[in-house]
């Protein structure tokens, strides 16, 4: 018997907890067990069976013990294949523009102001729906939009596709779903009734950069007039009308102190309406992201906005059973000149395209860019030996490209085991706040 790879003993709130993350599971532990435990692990596990066969037992029946027969890095892969090789879903991400009403200083994208979704992309596009969801295997249909900013030719633009898409997958009984990554600051009746007309709600992603003096002094419309009034009044227009939002905050170490205020603004919001379509989710600006204490900061405005009756997300890796959609076989990222790629969280210029879409409608990945993309998690050798690895997995299929093409080592978590613990304590405050909902 081995003590498992995945396991990880944290002190939380005066008390011991130990967490497998493969299983997600933990349990609290007694300090004298807890020292038991580790005096094993460093011997040989298996005295433990001898000083306290009943814990030990329950350590087997729990897999924080294992067989040492197991290879758990090969349980890990093969958990990961059954999920990023899935066939049964469609995930399709389209950028109608790259043009945008904002200009935020930390935006990685280049902005086209000429660019638009033509006639002949649109009938592309519904050539590529229309021979995905006939396909028998095809259950699920995803259509997201993003940008530069979806919204602003929404009527000639986007309408037409998502139509397509709903007749193609009523005709074959493919479930499916629209969502948008917009700044929320265009939508409007038009928008709200042709969703209720159609019978389609969609779900949102719309970012604020912090309370309404910071946000304003990044997102605005001229010198006196901010953006953060009328996103808002959007937001609050949507979850009337049934759709969700999962409002991102992106912080920074300037702008994440009085946060938690934007939770004020939904206080004329019913209780339940606000519980089931809005979710309010920090991420931090890549460009300001350093080794600080601005977790605690986060944390006791997190508390705060719970307390005025909205969830919060912290978005705790889960790489490996909720991998990202750019680790998956069946997503695909078109732009609107037709050129393809995997992940939005890199800049679309053509010289870095992964293929195109042709006049067929069918995805043509260039220089076998997918077939190498899904081979390319599991050679970071930091990785194999982590203890966090079933949820973080380095990070993303991107993070994995862009390793191995330079031939370097890398951790997300700069090999700081501080820092994998904080992953730790944020995956077991997860599983206890998700059981308390549970019961409420």
């Amino acid at each position: 018997m081995k003590y498992s790879q995945f396991n990880s003993i944290v002190y939380i709130d005066e008390r011991y907890y130990l967490y497998n993350s493969f299983n997600q599971k933990f349990l609290v532990i007694d300090p004298i067990l807890k020292d038991l435990l580790e005096a094993s692990k460093s011997e040989n596990i298996e005295n433990l069976h001898e000083v306290h066969p009943t814990f030990y037992d329950y350590l087997v029946a729990e897999e924080f013990i294992i067989s040492s027969e197991i290879e758990e890095v090969e349980k890990v892969k093969q958990l990961a294949k059954s999920v990023d090789e899935n066939r049964s879903n469609f995930l399709l991400t389209i950028n109608p523009t790259m043009n945008c009403n904002f200009k935020c200083w930390y935006c990685y994208e280049t902005h086209v102001k000429t660019s638009k979704f033509s006639q002949s992309m649109i009938d592309k596009v519904g050539k590529f729906i229309e021979k995905t969801t006939i396909n028998p295997a095809m259950k699920y249909f995803q259509l997201a939009f993003f940008g530069g900013e979806p919204l602003l030719y929404f009527k000639k633009d986007v309408v037409p596709v998502i139509e397509k898409l709903q007749d193609e997958c009523v005709k074959n009984s493919v479930d499916y779903s629209v969502s948008f990554t917009t700044n929320g600051y265009l939508i409007d009746d038009y928008f709200i009734d042709f969703f209720n007309s159609r019978k389609i709600t969609p779900s949102f992603q719309i970012t604020l950069d912090g309370y309404k003096e910071k946000h304003d002094e990044v997102r605005f419309v001229n010198a006196k007039k901010g953006s953060y009034v009328e996103i808002v009044k959007n937001i609050k227009r949507l979850i009337n009308n049934s759709f969700f939002v999962r409002l991102r905050v992106n912080y920074t170490s300037e702008n994440i102190a009085d946060t938690y205020k934007i939770s004020e603004e939904f206080q004329d919001i019913p209780a339940d309406i606000k519980k089931k379509y809005l979710l309010m989710d920090f991420h931090r600006v890549w460009q300001d992201s350093q080794n600080d204490n601005i977790n605690e900061v986060v944390d006791e405005n997190t508390d705060k906005i719970k307390e005025n009756g909205i969830q919060v997300s912290h978005m705790t890796p889960d790489n490996v059973r909720n991998s990202c959609y750019a680790d998956k076989r069946n997503s695909a990222v078109i732009n609107y000149n037709g050129d393809l790629f995997k992940c939005t969280a890199r800049d679309f210029t053509t010289a870095k395209r992964a293929g195109y879409i042709n006049e067929s409608g069918d995805l043509i990945w260039e220089d076998d860019y997918l077939e190498r993309r899904m081979n390319t998690k599991f050679k970071n050798k930091p990785c194999l030996s982590c203890r966090l690895l079933p949820i973080c997995n380095g990070g993303c299929s991107q993070h994995a490209m862009e390793a191995e093409e330079s031939q370097t080592e890398y951790c997300v978590y700069y090999g700081d085991d501080r820092l994998k613990d904080d992953v730790v304590i944020s995956k077991i405050k997860g599983i206890v706040e998700a059981l308390v909902l549970d019961e409420v």
